[in-house]
């Protein structure tokens, strides 16, 4: 996995009050590291991360599940 991800781990890293480790297949939804509104702001740092708009159709749940989705879906597929 590239700097996008490890910069995408460290952004929800410090969303949290106590340190975690996020591995790449770590739901991030299940098990609470990113609430509803975070998921937006998630999106949103997911597109400043790569440099544009993300194509509405790819924002979804299963592709922003993981780190290991997001970067199959995002920074891998461009």
């Amino acid at each position: 996995m590239g700097s996008k991800i490890t910069s995408l781990r460290e952004w929800i890293g410090g969303l949290q009050d106590e340190p975690v480790t996020i591995q790449d297949d770590t739901d991030l939804i299940e098990s609470g590291l990113v609430t509803s509104l975070q998921f937006v702001q998630m999106v949103i740092e997911v597109e400043r991360l790569h440099g544009q708009k993300l194509d509405p159709g790819l924002i979804n749940v299963q592709s922003m599940r993981s780190l290991k989705a997001i970067d199959a879906a995002v920074f891998q597929a461009s």
